[in-house]
């Protein structure tokens, strides 16, 4: 038996990720032993990789004598490939939009609502390919393989066109752009200067609105683009398959809605009810409202309070203050919206009508061809039945791709829902009750400059 055996013994964590030197006996003697015989000895208790020379010049150093347990590998752990995504090309004006000084006693709400432009044939946006990531290795010498970056199909958005190196899209026309998750819109846009009043009347366009003054209460304004209002928002209906850009800010009296599929952006909002497919972005104060962002809330740019009604967020909210000294009572609520769980049902039934419907038109479209095949002419109207075959089956491989992805989208969310946060860079106060899931606590006490989050099944509050 190897000297070294009788009194050392190296121990090899669960996840062989980490190799330790133990020392079992005192050596005695007048033997040494030379740092290449030590590695030698060291590999051959199977740890081949990631070896700490410092640490055998240690044991080396010090005549073969430890005091404590010695870490003398630690392995690689492997990095995971990004995700492919899309990236948005600089438009004209886009350096402008949404950049916004509440510090100051005043705001120029010109940049606020400056629209970004885009020219016929321009580059809007390129897809960021997905990378392999990194593997990596334990102490044994066994590969850790790394988790591949998500792909996705680039597809045309309103009047934008792919590449041919499937990698681009491509403005068709003269417009304002329209930044979705996966694609680009670029639509015509349609501005009122000045407030929305009867003359004007209510606004349903298939592109950008842009209003260069108030929406008071009672109107509606709708639009498959982006809407950008440079005053104040009053008890109004805004509803934007795109996002709302608010340049004052929100009163809504408790009545009214404003709705986006994406971001919604305003200085302030009071007894307003809002609604963000995405993140909701308020630079100053939110006021006994209701307010929901499947993403998250950020409300820490100006005064950043938050006081009355009832927030939910699918992932953060962060404020500078939350509550305030009346101890008005105040609801945050951190997790998935009801209307994802809804759709996932909902979802998972298009993705299954979309498979069984690529099985008949494959069916259909192997009838014609085995006619063909057989030397058989397909009559006329049975030429023109194929083509139009083969023109759903794209488009129907389409649907259940797309389906794929959402289903995919909305697994990834439920799954961050479960890491949700609140962060409350200034002061929590009492009468705040924080809601994750199934959880609930309210709050007795000032905290000050704190993060709250689910640790071990509880809500614990923690210094940020």
């Amino acid at each position: 038996m190897n000297l070294l055996d009788k009194i050392y013994e190296i121990i090899i964590s669960k996840d062989k990720m980490k190799a330790t030197i133990v020392q079992h006996q005192k050596f005695e003697g007048d033997i040494e032993f030379l740092l290449e015989e030590l590695r030698a000895w060291v590999k051959g208790k199977g740890v081949v990789f990631g070896i700490k020379e410092n640490g055998l010049q240690t044991i080396i150093q010090n005549h073969l004598q430890l005091t404590s347990p010695l870490v003398i590998a630690e392995g690689r752990k492997g990095v995971n490939g990004s995700n492919a995504y899309l990236k948005a090309m600089p438009f004209v004006g886009m350096e402008e939009t949404n950049e916004i000084d509440i510090e100051r006693d005043t705001v120029d709400l010109k940049s606020v609502i400056t629209i970004p432009s885009v020219s016929q044939g321009q580059t809007v946006g390129k897809k960021v390919e997905a990378t392999a990531g990194r593997p990596g290795m334990n102490v044994i010498g066994e590969l850790i393989p790394a988790k591949p970056g998500k792909d996705f199909i680039l597809r045309p958005g309103k009047n934008t066109a792919v590449s041919k190196d499937k990698l681009s899209l491509i403005a068709q026309v003269d417009g304002q752009p329209c930044i979705d998750k996966r694609t680009i819109h670029v639509y015509p846009g349609y501005e009122v200067y000045g407030d929305l009043d009867m003359k004007t009347g209510n606004i349903d366009f298939i592109g950008n609105v842009t209003i260069r003054g108030n929406v008071p209460s009672g109107f509606e304004v709708k639009a498959k683009g982006d809407i950008r209002v440079q005053g104040t928002v009053e008890s109004a209906t805004l509803v934007s398959e795109g996002s709302i850009y608010v340049g004052a800010g929100i009163a809504g009296q408790g009545k009214g809605i404003v709705k986006a599929n994406k971001d919604i952006f305003s200085t302030f909002i009071n007894q307003g009810n809002v609604e963000a497919g995405g993140n909701l972005h308020v630079h100053q104060s939110i006021l006994h409202s209701n307010c929901h962002a499947s993403g998250s809330i950020y409300c820490n740019k100006g005064k950043g309070n938050i006081v009355g009604g009832q927030l939910s967020a699918g992932s953060m909210i962060i404020a500078k203050e939350v509550g305030n000294s009346m101890h008005t009572p105040t609801e945050l609520i951190i997790g998935v919206h009801q209307q994802i769980l809804k759709k996932i049902p909902e979802t998972k039934q298009e993705l299954k009508k979309a498979k069984d419907d690529l099985e008949k038109l494959r069916k259909l479209l192997h009838a014609f061809d085995l006619k063909e095949k057989q030397g058989l002419v397909l009559q006329a109207n049975e030429r023109i039945l194929k083509l139009r075959v083969k023109n759903t089956l794209i488009q129907t491989e389409e649907k259940k791709v797309a389906a794929e992805e959402e289903l995919r989208d909305m697994s990834e969310e439920i799954e961050q829902s479960h890491s949700g946060i609140v962060k409350v860079e200034r002061q929590l106060l009492p009468n705040v009750t924080l809601t994750f899931g199934k959880y609930r606590r309210k709050i007795s006490v000032k905290h000050q400059n704190v993060k709250v989050a689910i640790i071990e099944s509880e809500i614990k509050i923690s210094p940020l």
